[in-house]
Protein backbone atom coordinates (compact mmCIF):
# COMPACT_ATOMS: atom_id res chain seq x y z
CA UNK A 1 0.00 0.00 0.00
CA UNK A 2 1.08 3.56 -0.46
CA UNK A 3 0.04 7.16 -0.27
CA UNK A 4 -0.26 9.04 -3.57
CA UNK A 5 0.10 12.78 -4.05
CA UNK A 6 0.26 14.41 -7.49
CA UNK A 7 -0.11 17.86 -9.02
CA UNK A 8 0.00 19.59 -12.41
CA UNK A 9 1.01 23.24 -12.39
CA UNK A 10 2.25 25.85 -14.82
CA UNK A 11 4.70 27.27 -12.28
CA UNK A 12 7.73 25.59 -10.72
CA UNK A 13 6.51 23.46 -7.76
CA UNK A 14 6.97 24.94 -4.32
CA UNK A 15 6.21 23.51 -0.92
CA UNK A 16 2.99 25.31 -0.09
CA UNK A 17 1.18 24.71 3.24
CA UNK A 18 -1.33 22.56 1.36
CA UNK A 19 1.32 20.38 -0.31
CA UNK A 20 3.28 20.02 2.96
CA UNK A 21 0.14 18.98 4.81
CA UNK A 22 -0.86 16.41 2.20
CA UNK A 23 2.68 15.04 2.03
CA UNK A 24 2.71 14.53 5.82
CA UNK A 25 -0.70 12.85 5.79
CA UNK A 26 0.26 10.53 2.93
CA UNK A 27 3.51 9.66 4.73
CA UNK A 28 1.44 8.23 7.59
CA UNK A 29 -0.04 5.78 5.08
CA UNK A 30 3.42 4.63 3.95
CA UNK A 31 6.07 4.92 6.67
CA UNK A 32 8.69 2.69 4.99
CA UNK A 33 9.77 4.87 2.05
CA UNK A 34 8.94 8.26 0.55
CA UNK A 35 10.24 10.17 -2.43
CA UNK A 36 9.30 12.88 -4.94
CA UNK A 37 9.78 12.99 -8.71
CA UNK A 38 9.15 15.99 -10.98
CA UNK A 39 9.00 16.01 -14.77
CA UNK A 40 8.61 18.98 -17.10
CA UNK A 41 6.66 18.93 -20.34
CA UNK A 42 6.18 21.60 -22.98
CA UNK A 43 2.75 21.84 -24.56
CA UNK A 44 1.44 24.26 -27.19
CA UNK A 45 0.60 26.88 -24.59
CA UNK A 46 3.04 26.68 -21.68
CA UNK A 47 5.54 24.65 -19.74
CA UNK A 48 3.85 22.30 -17.27
CA UNK A 49 5.27 20.61 -14.20
CA UNK A 50 4.06 17.15 -13.13
CA UNK A 51 4.96 16.45 -9.51
CA UNK A 52 4.68 12.95 -8.03
CA UNK A 53 5.05 12.02 -4.36
CA UNK A 54 4.57 8.50 -3.01
CA UNK A 55 4.92 6.82 0.36
CA UNK A 56 5.22 3.05 0.74
CA UNK A 57 3.97 0.54 3.28
CA UNK A 58 6.02 -2.59 2.54
CA UNK A 59 3.67 -5.59 2.27
CA UNK A 60 4.85 -7.54 -0.80
CA UNK A 61 8.20 -9.00 -1.75
CA UNK A 62 11.47 -9.40 0.13
CA UNK A 63 12.56 -5.75 -0.02
CA UNK A 64 11.09 -2.26 0.13
CA UNK A 65 10.41 -0.80 -3.34
CA UNK A 66 10.36 3.04 -3.18
CA UNK A 67 7.84 4.92 -5.28
CA UNK A 68 7.14 6.60 -7.59
CA UNK A 69 8.85 4.10 -9.87
CA UNK A 70 10.74 5.63 -12.79
CA UNK A 71 11.89 3.06 -15.38
CA UNK A 72 14.34 3.97 -18.15
CA UNK A 73 11.46 4.60 -20.57
CA UNK A 74 10.69 7.88 -18.80
CA UNK A 75 7.39 6.54 -17.46
CA UNK A 76 6.36 7.26 -13.85
CA UNK A 77 4.12 5.04 -11.70
CA UNK A 78 2.56 5.71 -8.30
CA UNK A 79 0.67 2.56 -7.30
CA UNK A 80 -1.52 2.07 -4.23
CA UNK A 81 -2.84 -1.42 -4.70
CA UNK A 82 -2.46 -5.16 -4.43
CA UNK A 83 -2.41 -7.58 -7.36
CA UNK A 84 -4.01 -10.80 -6.11
CA UNK A 85 -4.72 -12.22 -9.55
CA UNK A 86 -4.80 -11.47 -13.29
CA UNK A 87 -1.09 -10.74 -13.62
CA UNK A 88 1.34 -13.47 -12.61
CA UNK A 89 3.10 -12.64 -9.33
CA UNK A 90 5.38 -15.29 -7.86
CA UNK A 91 5.77 -15.79 -4.11
CA UNK A 92 8.19 -13.22 -2.74
CA UNK A 93 7.85 -10.91 -5.75
CA UNK A 94 6.81 -7.28 -5.48
CA UNK A 95 3.64 -6.59 -7.46
CA UNK A 96 4.52 -2.94 -8.15
CA UNK A 97 7.74 -4.02 -9.85
CA UNK A 98 5.81 -6.54 -11.95
CA UNK A 99 3.24 -3.94 -12.99
CA UNK A 100 5.77 -1.27 -13.94
CA UNK A 101 7.67 -3.81 -16.06
CA UNK A 102 4.47 -4.63 -17.93
CA UNK A 103 3.57 -0.98 -18.48
CA UNK A 104 7.09 0.07 -19.43
CA UNK A 105 7.25 -2.94 -21.75
CA UNK A 106 4.61 -1.49 -24.08
CA UNK A 107 6.25 -0.88 -27.44
CA UNK A 108 7.20 2.77 -28.16
CA UNK A 109 5.45 2.34 -31.51
CA UNK A 110 2.19 1.37 -29.80
CA UNK A 111 0.39 4.62 -29.03
CA UNK A 112 -3.03 3.08 -28.47
CA UNK A 113 -4.92 3.58 -25.21
CA UNK A 114 -5.86 -0.09 -25.41
CA UNK A 115 -2.30 -1.17 -24.58
CA UNK A 116 -2.50 0.37 -21.11
CA UNK A 117 -6.14 -0.57 -20.51
CA UNK A 118 -5.54 -4.22 -21.40
CA UNK A 119 -2.98 -4.49 -18.59
CA UNK A 120 -4.97 -2.62 -15.95
CA UNK A 121 -8.25 -4.45 -16.57
CA UNK A 122 -6.56 -7.82 -15.99
CA UNK A 123 -5.82 -6.97 -12.36
CA UNK A 124 -7.79 -8.69 -9.61
CA UNK A 125 -7.34 -6.64 -6.49
CA UNK A 126 -7.85 -3.18 -5.01
CA UNK A 127 -6.00 -0.23 -6.51
CA UNK A 128 -5.66 3.48 -7.06
CA UNK A 129 -2.87 4.79 -9.26
CA UNK A 130 -1.29 7.61 -11.25
CA UNK A 131 0.75 6.66 -14.35
CA UNK A 132 2.63 8.89 -16.77
CA UNK A 133 3.29 7.23 -20.12
CA UNK A 134 6.16 9.18 -21.63
CA UNK A 135 6.04 8.11 -25.28
CA UNK A 136 2.34 9.04 -25.62
CA UNK A 137 2.33 12.10 -23.31
CA UNK A 138 -0.65 10.62 -21.46
CA UNK A 139 -1.44 10.80 -17.75
CA UNK A 140 -3.57 7.90 -16.47
CA UNK A 141 -5.27 7.70 -13.08
CA UNK A 142 -8.21 6.03 -11.39
CA UNK A 143 -9.49 3.42 -8.95
CA UNK A 144 -10.63 -0.17 -9.22
CA UNK A 145 -14.28 -0.83 -10.09
CA UNK A 146 -15.26 -1.45 -6.43
CA UNK A 147 -13.48 1.65 -5.10
CA UNK A 148 -11.46 -0.29 -2.53
CA UNK A 149 -8.62 2.25 -2.48
CA UNK A 150 -8.99 5.97 -1.90
CA UNK A 151 -8.15 8.69 -4.42
CA UNK A 152 -9.36 12.29 -4.25
CA UNK A 153 -9.02 15.00 -6.84
CA UNK A 154 -9.06 18.80 -6.60
CA UNK A 155 -9.87 20.80 -9.69
CA UNK A 156 -9.83 24.56 -9.72
CA UNK A 157 -13.04 26.28 -10.75
CA UNK A 158 -11.15 29.45 -11.58
CA UNK A 159 -9.35 30.20 -14.86
CA UNK A 160 -6.98 32.57 -13.04
CA UNK A 161 -6.01 30.06 -10.35
CA UNK A 162 -5.57 26.85 -12.29
CA UNK A 163 -4.74 23.70 -10.37
CA UNK A 164 -5.16 19.96 -10.55
CA UNK A 165 -4.23 17.61 -7.72
CA UNK A 166 -4.70 13.97 -6.79
CA UNK A 167 -4.23 12.59 -3.28
CA UNK A 168 -4.99 9.44 -1.32
CA UNK A 169 -6.23 11.58 1.55
CA UNK A 170 -7.77 15.04 1.80
CA UNK A 171 -6.19 18.11 3.38
CA UNK A 172 -6.36 18.96 7.06
CA UNK A 173 -8.11 22.07 8.32
CA UNK A 174 -4.68 23.45 9.22
CA UNK A 175 -3.74 23.78 5.54
CA UNK A 176 -4.19 27.46 4.89
CA UNK A 177 -5.11 27.19 1.21
CA UNK A 178 -7.08 23.90 1.37
CA UNK A 179 -10.38 25.62 1.83
CA UNK A 180 -10.16 27.98 -1.13
CA UNK A 181 -13.47 28.69 -2.83
CA UNK A 182 -11.82 27.83 -6.13
CA UNK A 183 -10.71 24.33 -5.14
CA UNK A 184 -13.09 21.48 -4.38
CA UNK A 185 -11.89 18.09 -3.14
CA UNK A 186 -13.96 15.12 -4.32
CA UNK A 187 -13.60 11.36 -4.52
CA UNK A 188 -12.43 10.25 -7.94
CA UNK A 189 -15.44 8.21 -9.12
CA UNK A 190 -14.83 4.46 -9.25
CA UNK A 191 -16.93 4.21 -12.41
CA UNK A 192 -13.97 4.01 -14.78
CA UNK A 193 -10.37 5.00 -15.51
CA UNK A 194 -9.21 8.45 -16.61
CA UNK A 195 -6.68 9.73 -19.10
CA UNK A 196 -5.37 13.25 -19.83
CA UNK A 197 -3.87 13.56 -23.33
CA UNK A 198 -1.31 16.33 -22.97
CA UNK A 199 -1.01 16.87 -26.72
CA UNK A 200 -4.68 17.72 -27.19
CA UNK A 201 -5.82 21.27 -26.50
CA UNK A 202 -9.36 22.54 -25.98
CA UNK A 203 -10.17 26.14 -26.78
CA UNK A 204 -12.09 26.62 -23.52
CA UNK A 205 -11.12 25.32 -20.07
CA UNK A 206 -13.97 23.36 -18.42
CA UNK A 207 -14.48 20.94 -15.55
CA UNK A 208 -13.60 18.20 -18.03
CA UNK A 209 -10.17 19.58 -18.87
CA UNK A 210 -6.86 20.35 -17.15
CA UNK A 211 -4.97 23.37 -18.47
CA UNK A 212 -6.98 22.95 -21.64
CA UNK A 213 -6.17 19.25 -21.96
CA UNK A 214 -9.31 17.09 -22.07
CA UNK A 215 -9.94 14.38 -19.47
CA UNK A 216 -11.06 11.17 -21.16
CA UNK A 217 -13.19 8.71 -19.24
CA UNK A 218 -13.28 4.95 -19.86
CA UNK A 219 -16.38 3.61 -18.10
CA UNK A 220 -16.81 0.25 -16.39
CA UNK A 221 -19.82 -1.47 -18.00
CA UNK A 222 -21.38 -4.91 -18.21
CA UNK A 223 -19.88 -7.14 -20.91
CA UNK A 224 -22.99 -7.01 -23.08
CA UNK A 225 -22.90 -3.19 -23.13
CA UNK A 226 -19.23 -2.86 -24.09
CA UNK A 227 -18.17 -0.48 -26.81
CA UNK A 228 -15.77 2.41 -27.49
CA UNK A 229 -14.40 4.05 -24.32
CA UNK A 230 -15.73 1.26 -22.08
CA UNK A 231 -14.11 -1.34 -19.83
CA UNK A 232 -15.65 -4.74 -19.06
CA UNK A 233 -16.73 -5.22 -15.46
CA UNK A 234 -15.33 -8.45 -14.00
CA UNK A 235 -18.76 -9.52 -12.72
CA UNK A 236 -22.32 -9.51 -14.14
CA UNK A 237 -25.55 -8.04 -12.84
CA UNK A 238 -27.19 -10.03 -10.04
CA UNK A 239 -28.88 -13.24 -11.16
CA UNK A 240 -32.64 -12.50 -11.31
CA UNK A 241 -33.79 -16.10 -11.65
CA UNK A 242 -36.40 -17.22 -9.11
CA UNK A 243 -38.43 -20.45 -9.55
CA UNK A 244 -42.05 -19.68 -10.42
CA UNK A 245 -43.35 -21.83 -7.58
CA UNK A 246 -41.17 -20.16 -4.91
CA UNK A 247 -43.59 -18.44 -2.54
CA UNK A 248 -43.12 -15.31 -0.45
CA UNK A 249 -45.06 -16.70 2.52
CA UNK A 250 -43.45 -16.52 5.97
CA UNK A 251 -41.70 -19.72 7.05
CA UNK A 252 -40.89 -21.12 10.49
CA UNK A 253 -38.00 -23.32 11.58
CA UNK A 254 -34.90 -23.54 9.42
CA UNK A 255 -34.50 -24.16 5.67
CA UNK A 256 -33.56 -27.66 4.59
CA UNK A 257 -30.11 -28.00 3.01
CA UNK A 258 -30.97 -29.62 -0.32
CA UNK A 259 -28.65 -30.62 -3.16
CA UNK A 260 -28.58 -27.15 -4.71
CA UNK A 261 -27.67 -25.53 -1.39
CA UNK A 262 -25.08 -28.23 -0.68
CA UNK A 263 -23.32 -27.47 -3.96
CA UNK A 264 -23.44 -23.75 -3.27
CA UNK A 265 -21.94 -24.18 0.22
CA UNK A 266 -19.01 -26.15 -1.18
CA UNK A 267 -18.36 -23.76 -4.07
CA UNK A 268 -18.69 -20.58 -2.04
CA UNK A 269 -16.44 -21.92 0.72
CA UNK A 270 -13.73 -22.62 -1.87
CA UNK A 271 -14.06 -19.19 -3.54
CA UNK A 272 -14.07 -17.26 -0.25
CA UNK A 273 -11.26 -19.37 1.22
CA UNK A 274 -9.08 -18.67 -1.82
CA UNK A 275 -9.79 -14.95 -1.47
CA UNK A 276 -8.66 -15.06 2.16
CA UNK A 277 -5.57 -17.12 1.27
CA UNK A 278 -4.41 -14.57 -1.28
CA UNK A 279 -4.86 -11.77 1.23
CA UNK A 280 -2.90 -13.35 4.09
CA UNK A 281 -0.13 -15.04 2.09
CA UNK A 282 3.36 -13.54 1.79
CA UNK A 283 2.87 -10.75 4.38
CA UNK A 284 6.28 -9.69 5.74
CA UNK A 285 6.86 -10.35 9.44
CA UNK A 286 7.97 -7.58 11.79
CA UNK A 287 9.37 -9.97 14.36
CA UNK A 288 9.54 -13.64 15.39
CA UNK A 289 6.60 -15.38 13.74
CA UNK A 290 5.62 -17.13 16.98
CA UNK A 291 5.29 -13.84 18.85
CA UNK A 292 4.19 -11.23 16.30
CA UNK A 293 0.89 -11.49 14.45
CA UNK A 294 1.15 -10.51 10.79
CA UNK A 295 -2.63 -10.42 10.28
CA UNK A 296 -5.39 -8.88 12.37
CA UNK A 297 -9.15 -9.07 11.94
CA UNK A 298 -11.64 -6.30 12.73
CA UNK A 299 -13.60 -8.48 15.10
CA UNK A 300 -17.05 -7.96 16.57
CA UNK A 301 -17.72 -11.69 16.89
CA UNK A 302 -20.31 -11.37 14.14
CA UNK A 303 -20.90 -13.86 11.36
CA UNK A 304 -18.76 -12.15 8.68
CA UNK A 305 -15.58 -11.53 10.68
CA UNK A 306 -15.57 -14.86 12.53
CA UNK A 307 -15.91 -16.73 9.22
CA UNK A 308 -12.89 -14.82 7.91
CA UNK A 309 -10.99 -15.67 11.10
CA UNK A 310 -11.73 -19.38 10.70
CA UNK A 311 -10.62 -19.31 7.06
CA UNK A 312 -7.46 -17.30 7.85
CA UNK A 313 -6.61 -20.01 10.39
CA UNK A 314 -6.50 -22.53 7.54
CA UNK A 315 -3.91 -20.52 5.59
CA UNK A 316 -1.51 -19.22 8.25
CA UNK A 317 1.07 -21.29 10.18
CA UNK A 318 -0.53 -22.60 13.37
CA UNK A 319 2.38 -21.34 15.44
CA UNK A 320 1.53 -17.77 14.41
CA UNK A 321 -0.90 -15.67 16.49
CA UNK A 322 -3.86 -13.85 14.92
CA UNK A 323 -5.02 -10.55 16.44
CA UNK A 324 -8.77 -10.01 16.87
CA UNK A 325 -9.39 -6.27 17.25
CA UNK A 326 -12.52 -5.50 19.28
CA UNK A 327 -13.39 -1.88 20.00
CA UNK A 328 -15.77 -0.38 22.59
CA UNK A 329 -16.46 3.22 23.56
CA UNK A 330 -17.43 5.10 26.65
CA UNK A 331 -20.61 6.81 25.50
CA UNK A 332 -22.26 9.34 27.86
CA UNK A 333 -25.68 8.64 26.36
CA UNK A 334 -25.36 4.94 27.03
CA UNK A 335 -24.33 5.64 30.62
CA UNK A 336 -27.38 7.86 31.06
CA UNK A 337 -29.61 5.12 29.70
CA UNK A 338 -28.15 2.65 32.21
CA UNK A 339 -29.19 4.85 35.10
CA UNK A 340 -32.46 3.36 36.27
CA UNK A 341 -34.55 5.93 38.15
CA UNK A 342 -36.72 3.36 39.92
CA UNK A 343 -34.76 3.51 43.19
CA UNK A 344 -32.55 5.94 44.99
CA UNK A 345 -29.00 5.40 43.85
CA UNK A 346 -25.54 6.64 44.65
CA UNK A 347 -23.27 6.26 41.65
CA UNK A 348 -19.51 6.22 41.65
CA UNK A 349 -17.15 5.38 38.84
CA UNK A 350 -13.91 3.56 39.57
CA UNK A 351 -11.71 3.25 36.47
CA UNK A 352 -13.86 1.49 33.85
CA UNK A 353 -16.49 0.15 36.27
CA UNK A 354 -19.63 2.02 37.27
CA UNK A 355 -20.71 1.05 40.81
CA UNK A 356 -24.36 1.52 41.78
CA UNK A 357 -25.68 1.32 45.33
CA UNK A 358 -29.43 0.70 45.35
CA UNK A 359 -31.37 1.55 48.51
CA UNK A 360 -33.40 -1.38 49.81
CA UNK A 361 -36.93 -1.09 51.19
CA UNK A 362 -36.24 -3.85 53.71
CA UNK A 363 -34.63 -2.64 56.96
CA UNK A 364 -32.76 -5.86 57.53
CA UNK A 365 -31.09 -5.96 54.10
CA UNK A 366 -27.83 -4.39 53.01
CA UNK A 367 -27.71 -2.23 49.83
CA UNK A 368 -27.43 -4.29 46.65
CA UNK A 369 -24.21 -3.57 44.77
CA UNK A 370 -24.35 -3.81 40.96
CA UNK A 371 -21.31 -3.37 38.75
CA UNK A 372 -21.59 -2.47 35.09
CA UNK A 373 -18.48 -2.26 32.94
CA UNK A 374 -19.01 0.68 30.61
CA UNK A 375 -17.11 -1.16 27.88
CA UNK A 376 -19.33 -4.25 27.91
CA UNK A 377 -20.94 -3.19 24.66
CA UNK A 378 -22.88 -5.60 22.43
CA UNK A 379 -19.82 -6.15 20.21
CA UNK A 380 -17.65 -6.85 23.25
CA UNK A 381 -20.08 -9.52 24.42
CA UNK A 382 -20.34 -11.24 21.03
CA UNK A 383 -16.59 -10.82 20.53
CA UNK A 384 -15.80 -12.74 23.71
CA UNK A 385 -18.25 -15.47 22.71
CA UNK A 386 -16.70 -15.57 19.25
CA UNK A 387 -13.10 -15.96 20.40
CA UNK A 388 -14.20 -18.72 22.77
CA UNK A 389 -15.68 -20.59 19.80
CA UNK A 390 -12.54 -20.05 17.71
CA UNK A 391 -10.39 -21.40 20.54
CA UNK A 392 -12.63 -24.44 20.63
CA UNK A 393 -12.27 -25.27 16.92
CA UNK A 394 -8.60 -24.17 16.71
CA UNK A 395 -7.01 -24.65 20.15
CA UNK A 396 -3.50 -24.82 18.66
CA UNK A 397 -3.70 -21.18 17.56
CA UNK A 398 -2.98 -18.18 19.78
CA UNK A 399 -5.99 -15.89 19.33
CA UNK A 400 -5.16 -12.46 20.73
CA UNK A 401 -8.51 -10.93 21.65
CA UNK A 402 -7.54 -7.27 21.85
CA UNK A 403 -9.99 -5.24 23.93
CA UNK A 404 -9.70 -1.67 22.70
CA UNK A 405 -11.43 0.60 25.21
CA UNK A 406 -11.85 4.23 24.18
CA UNK A 407 -12.69 6.81 26.88
CA UNK A 408 -15.00 9.58 25.81
CA UNK A 409 -12.40 12.39 26.19
CA UNK A 410 -9.91 10.49 24.01
CA UNK A 411 -12.53 9.91 21.33
CA UNK A 412 -13.39 13.61 21.29
CA UNK A 413 -9.71 14.60 21.11
CA UNK A 414 -9.35 12.75 17.78
CA UNK A 415 -12.79 13.64 16.41
CA UNK A 416 -11.67 16.45 14.10
CA UNK A 417 -8.87 14.38 12.62
CA UNK A 418 -11.31 11.56 11.82
CA UNK A 419 -13.77 14.02 10.25
CA UNK A 420 -10.99 15.24 7.95
CA UNK A 421 -10.01 11.68 7.00
CA UNK A 422 -13.53 10.65 6.03
CA UNK A 423 -14.15 13.82 3.96
CA UNK A 424 -16.02 14.30 1.62
CA UNK A 425 -18.44 12.12 3.64
CA UNK A 426 -19.92 14.34 6.31
CA UNK A 427 -22.91 12.89 8.17
CA UNK A 428 -23.40 11.90 11.81
CA UNK A 429 -23.54 8.23 10.81
CA UNK A 430 -20.36 8.53 8.71
CA UNK A 431 -18.54 9.83 11.78
CA UNK A 432 -19.92 7.09 14.04
CA UNK A 433 -18.64 4.39 11.69
CA UNK A 434 -15.33 6.10 10.92
CA UNK A 435 -14.54 6.63 14.61
CA UNK A 436 -15.00 2.93 15.36
CA UNK A 437 -12.74 1.91 12.46
CA UNK A 438 -10.03 4.46 13.30
CA UNK A 439 -9.60 3.32 16.90
CA UNK A 440 -10.00 -0.37 16.06
CA UNK A 441 -7.30 -0.26 13.38
CA UNK A 442 -4.94 1.61 15.70
CA UNK A 443 -4.85 -1.63 17.68
CA UNK A 444 -4.00 -0.25 21.14
CA UNK A 445 -5.72 -2.16 23.93
CA UNK A 446 -5.30 -5.02 26.35
CA UNK A 447 -5.25 -8.81 26.17
CA UNK A 448 -5.77 -11.49 28.77
CA UNK A 449 -2.52 -13.26 29.66
CA UNK A 450 -3.37 -16.30 31.79
CA UNK A 451 -5.89 -14.36 33.82
CA UNK A 452 -3.86 -11.15 33.94
CA UNK A 453 -4.74 -8.11 31.85
CA UNK A 454 -1.78 -6.56 30.09
CA UNK A 455 -1.36 -3.71 27.58
CA UNK A 456 -1.07 -4.81 23.97
CA UNK A 457 -0.45 -2.95 20.72
CA UNK A 458 -1.17 -4.94 17.57
CA UNK A 459 1.67 -4.58 15.08
CA UNK A 460 -0.23 -6.35 12.31
CA UNK A 461 -0.03 -4.32 9.13
CA UNK A 462 -2.73 -6.28 7.29
CA UNK A 463 -6.30 -6.01 8.55
CA UNK A 464 -9.16 -8.18 7.29
CA UNK A 465 -12.64 -6.65 7.12
CA UNK A 466 -16.02 -8.28 6.46
CA UNK A 467 -17.18 -5.37 4.30
CA UNK A 468 -19.25 -6.63 1.38
CA UNK A 469 -20.95 -9.58 3.08
CA UNK A 470 -24.07 -7.71 4.19
CA UNK A 471 -24.41 -5.91 0.88
CA UNK A 472 -24.28 -9.08 -1.20
CA UNK A 473 -25.95 -11.59 1.12
CA UNK A 474 -28.95 -9.64 2.43
CA UNK A 475 -27.62 -8.73 5.86
CA UNK A 476 -29.31 -5.35 6.29
CA UNK A 477 -32.82 -4.75 7.62
CA UNK A 478 -33.59 -2.90 4.40
CA UNK A 479 -33.32 -6.20 2.52
CA UNK A 480 -36.01 -7.66 4.76
CA UNK A 481 -38.14 -4.53 4.28
CA UNK A 482 -37.72 -4.77 0.50
CA UNK A 483 -38.84 -8.40 0.58
CA UNK A 484 -41.95 -7.46 2.56
CA UNK A 485 -42.79 -4.72 0.07
CA UNK A 486 -42.17 -6.54 -3.19
CA UNK A 487 -41.01 -10.11 -2.68
CA UNK A 488 -38.04 -11.60 -4.51
CA UNK A 489 -37.94 -9.01 -7.32
CA UNK A 490 -37.71 -6.13 -4.87
CA UNK A 491 -34.93 -7.68 -2.80
CA UNK A 492 -32.96 -8.36 -5.98
CA UNK A 493 -33.22 -4.65 -6.85
CA UNK A 494 -32.14 -3.68 -3.33
CA UNK A 495 -29.15 -6.03 -3.40
CA UNK A 496 -28.06 -4.75 -6.84
CA UNK A 497 -28.21 -1.19 -5.52
CA UNK A 498 -26.02 -2.17 -2.55
CA UNK A 499 -23.39 -3.74 -4.81
CA UNK A 500 -23.44 -0.67 -7.08
CA UNK A 501 -22.68 1.74 -4.24
CA UNK A 502 -19.99 -0.18 -2.32
CA UNK A 503 -17.37 2.18 -3.75
CA UNK A 504 -18.69 5.07 -1.63
CA UNK A 505 -17.25 3.63 1.61
CA UNK A 506 -14.45 5.48 3.43
CA UNK A 507 -12.71 2.56 5.19
CA UNK A 508 -9.36 2.78 3.35
CA UNK A 509 -8.70 6.44 4.24
CA UNK A 510 -9.62 5.89 7.89
CA UNK A 511 -7.56 2.79 8.64
CA UNK A 512 -4.52 3.66 6.50
CA UNK A 513 -3.87 6.61 8.81
CA UNK A 514 -2.08 4.16 11.13
CA UNK A 515 0.20 2.76 8.42
CA UNK A 516 -1.95 -0.34 7.98
CA UNK A 517 -3.76 -1.83 5.02
CA UNK A 518 -7.31 -3.13 5.17
CA UNK A 519 -8.23 -6.00 2.85
CA UNK A 520 -11.74 -7.13 1.95
CA UNK A 521 -12.05 -10.86 1.10
CA UNK A 522 -15.79 -10.52 0.39
CA UNK A 523 -14.93 -7.87 -2.23
CA UNK A 524 -12.54 -9.95 -4.26
CA UNK A 525 -13.93 -9.62 -7.78
CA UNK A 526 -13.85 -13.44 -7.94
CA UNK A 527 -16.14 -13.58 -4.89
CA UNK A 528 -18.39 -10.82 -6.24
CA UNK A 529 -18.57 -12.59 -9.59
CA UNK A 530 -19.59 -15.87 -7.95
CA UNK A 531 -22.20 -14.22 -5.73
CA UNK A 532 -23.69 -12.22 -8.61
CA UNK A 533 -24.21 -15.45 -10.54
CA UNK A 534 -25.65 -17.29 -7.53
CA UNK A 535 -29.50 -17.23 -7.32
CA UNK A 536 -30.88 -14.85 -4.71
CA UNK A 537 -32.84 -17.55 -2.84
CA UNK A 538 -29.59 -19.44 -2.19
CA UNK A 539 -27.82 -16.40 -0.75
CA UNK A 540 -30.74 -15.36 1.46
CA UNK A 541 -34.24 -16.55 2.28
CA UNK A 542 -36.04 -13.66 3.91
CA UNK A 543 -39.19 -15.68 4.50
CA UNK A 544 -37.50 -16.89 7.67
CA UNK A 545 -37.02 -14.93 10.86
CA UNK A 546 -34.02 -12.83 11.79
CA UNK A 547 -30.88 -14.82 12.48
CA UNK A 548 -31.88 -17.55 10.03
CA UNK A 549 -32.87 -16.27 6.59
CA UNK A 550 -30.56 -13.32 6.03
CA UNK A 551 -27.07 -14.35 4.84
CA UNK A 552 -28.37 -17.92 4.74
CA UNK A 553 -25.51 -19.19 2.57
CA UNK A 554 -22.84 -17.70 4.83
CA UNK A 555 -24.54 -19.18 7.91
CA UNK A 556 -24.31 -22.61 6.33
CA UNK A 557 -20.62 -22.05 5.53
CA UNK A 558 -19.97 -21.01 9.15
CA UNK A 559 -21.64 -24.17 10.45
CA UNK A 560 -19.43 -26.31 8.20
CA UNK A 561 -16.42 -24.54 9.71
CA UNK A 562 -17.59 -25.51 13.20
CA UNK A 563 -19.01 -22.09 14.15
CA UNK A 564 -22.46 -23.25 15.18
CA UNK A 565 -23.07 -20.50 17.76
CA UNK A 566 -21.73 -17.65 15.61
CA UNK A 567 -23.86 -18.86 12.70
CA UNK A 568 -26.93 -17.65 14.62
CA UNK A 569 -25.73 -14.06 14.98
CA UNK A 570 -27.52 -11.30 13.10
CA UNK A 571 -26.39 -7.97 11.76
CA UNK A 572 -25.54 -5.21 14.21
CA UNK A 573 -24.13 -2.01 12.74
CA UNK A 574 -20.71 -1.18 14.20
CA UNK A 575 -21.86 2.20 15.50
CA UNK A 576 -24.40 0.41 17.70
CA UNK A 577 -22.26 -2.61 18.53
CA UNK A 578 -19.29 -0.48 19.66
CA UNK A 579 -21.53 2.35 20.94
CA UNK A 580 -20.22 5.22 18.84
CA UNK A 581 -23.70 6.21 17.67
CA UNK A 582 -24.63 9.73 18.77
CA UNK A 583 -21.58 9.94 21.00
CA UNK A 584 -22.15 13.59 21.83
CA UNK A 585 -24.06 15.66 24.33
CA UNK A 586 -26.25 17.16 21.62
CA UNK A 587 -29.98 16.72 21.18
CA UNK A 588 -31.48 13.25 20.93
CA UNK A 589 -33.22 14.45 17.76
CA UNK A 590 -29.86 14.14 15.99
CA UNK A 591 -30.22 11.59 13.18
CA UNK A 592 -27.61 9.54 11.36
CA UNK A 593 -28.27 11.24 8.02
CA UNK A 594 -27.85 14.75 9.48
CA UNK A 595 -24.85 16.77 8.36
CA UNK A 596 -22.13 17.37 10.93
CA UNK A 597 -22.26 20.84 12.40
Amino acid sequence: MCGILFSISDTRPENSPLWNSLEALNTKRGPDAQQTHVITIQDQQAQLYLRFFSSVLHLRGDHVVPQPMTPATGDVLSWNGEIFGGLEITLGENDTEVLVRRLAGISPTDTSEKAVLDILTQIEGPFAFVFWQAHTNRLWFGRDCLGRRSLLWARSKSLTNKSFMLSSVGPSSASSDSGSDNVVWEEVPADGLYCIQMEDIETETTDESVFGHPIRHFSWVQQENSGPNTLPLPFPLINRYVPKDLSVDTREGEPVVDGEMETAIEEFTLVLSESVRRRVADVPSLGPIEACARVAILFSGGLDCITLAALAHQHLPHCEPIDLLNVAFENPRREQALQKPKKSKNKKKHNDVEVTEESSTALDQQPVIQTINIYDTPDRVTGRAGVAELRKIAPERIWNFVEINVPYPEAMSHKQRIIELMYPLDTVMDLSIAMAFWFASRGEGTIDDNGNTKPYHSRSRVLLSGLGADEQLGGYSRHKDAFRRGGWDKVIEETQMDVDRISTRRDDRIMSDHGKEVRFPFLSTDVVNWLCRCPIYIKMDLRYERGIGEKLLLRNVARRLGLSEASKNWKRAIQFGAKTAKMTDSSRSEKGQHKLS
